[in-house]
Parts: structure tokens; C-alpha cells; sequence
């Protein structure tokens, strides 16, 4: 494992960590590790509103924790990096689905 010496890189890490913090944020981030998803598809999956689902992805996506691509009309969300990705997975092989 490559040791984290640069404290951008930590400060982005941190950052990306405590925007996941929240348990509906846990939640996105533990569906988006299955695959990229419209705000509709994680509002659905997760029976949150529209408004509350898009201010947790903003937060996700301002943090680093995610990126947002437009395809057609609709902004698809994905984690943007392969260490959260993985660490999504290591969670939830620990604790099983995230849901309350």
C-alpha cells in the first residue's frame, strides 16, 4: 500500500471521509460503489427526496468522494476514485447493506 505523503492528497482523502460521515451520504456512496446512477435512480433506491438526494450528492461530489457526467438530460454520479470505490466494498462485505 502506497503511503499518503503529500497533504493535498491527505487534505482530499479527509475531506472525501467526512462528507461521507452522514448515513444517507454512506448510503449513496455504498449504491453508487454497484454502479453510476441519475438523481432519480438513487432517490428511488433509497425513497429520499429529490431535493434532499441532490444536496447529499452536492456534498459528495464538492468533497471528491464523486464526479457527475451528463448524458442526455440526465447528470449520472459514479465515485471517482478506486480507493473509495473500494473501501464501499470493503463496508459493505462488514456490515451488509447500510440501509436503517
Amino acid at each position: 500500500m502506497r503511503p499518503i505523503n503529500n497533504s493535498d492528497e491527505m487534505t482530499m482523502v479527509a475531506n472525501a471521509l467526512k462528507a461521507m460521515g452522514h448515513p444517507i451520504r454512506l448510503r449513496i456512496m455504498l449504491r453508487l460503489a454497484e454502479k453510476k446512477c441519475c438523481v432519480g435512480e438513487v432517490m428511488g433506491s433509497l425513497l429520499l427526496p429529490q431535493s434532499s438526494t441532490s444536496q447529499h450528492l452536492k456534498i459528495l461530489k464538492d468533497s471528491g468522494a464523486l464526479e457527475a457526467r451528463r448524458e442526455g438530460t440526465k447528470v449520472f454520479y459514479m465515485i471517482n476514485d478506486n480507493m473509495l470505490l473500494d473501501l464501499m466494498v470493503l463496508l459493505d462485505k462488514r456490515f451488509g447493506n447500510a440501509e436503517p
